[in-house]
């Protein structure tokens, strides 16, 4: 009964990890490299909404917005973008509008990059040169404007506490059914 223990833990411990999964990933597998002539062009104009947070407007040219074709097929000169706050992918947008939530995205105050980065229908970066094209500015984030925790900081706990329990729910089962066999 040992050797099924150890089995059964050593599976677990396998295919089980209490790394955290980003969410949020490019999916995109190419570049589109473009000639300067022929790039988008973006840029942002940022103003502090009165009631939190950010609202952008993200200005571009030579390029069509097109969320009904977002993870279609790449036709050149449309697409979406990708935003990001401090390093880290937040969102995509499928206009030139978009409010930036500092609550909900935030995690920690004071200055910090938001970008974006020009993306074809397959979510593949337009690229000039091999620099992806896009725009940025920073942003001062108030304190009181940042949200708890960082909502990736708990899925190692959640993934543990999963693995845990069905490790608990196994015992159990195989200490219940091992008291049955040797009554009946």
């Amino acid at each position: 009964m040992k050797f099924f223990y150890s089995l059964i833990v050593a599976w677990i411990l396998t295919f089980t990890s209490i790394a955290a999964v980003s969410a949020h990933t490019n999916g995109a597998s190419a570049i589109h490299e473009v000639k300067s002539v022929d790039a988008p062009t973006a840029s942002l104009k940022i103003t502090k909404d009165p009631t939190g947070g950010f609202n952008v407007q993200v200005v571009t040219s030579k390029f069509v917005w097109r969320p009904e074709m977002a993870s279609m097929q790449y036709v050149a000169g449309e697409g979406h973008a990708h935003v990001y706050l401090d390093g880290r992918k937040i969102m995509r947008i499928y206009n030139g509008w978009f409010h930036l939530n500092t609550f909900q995205f935030a995690t920690r105050s004071g200055e910090q990059l938001v970008s974006i980065e020009l993306v074809g229908n397959d979510h593949a970066p337009y690229t000039i040169q091999g620099a992806p094209i896009g725009a940025e500015a920073l942003v001062d984030v108030a304190i009181d404007e940042v949200g708890p925790k960082d909502p990736d900081t708990w899925k190692p706990i959640a993934i543990g506490t999963i693995v845990a329990t069905s490790l608990l729910l196994i015992l159990l089962t195989a200490r219940t059914y091992k008291r049955k066999r040797s009554q009946g």
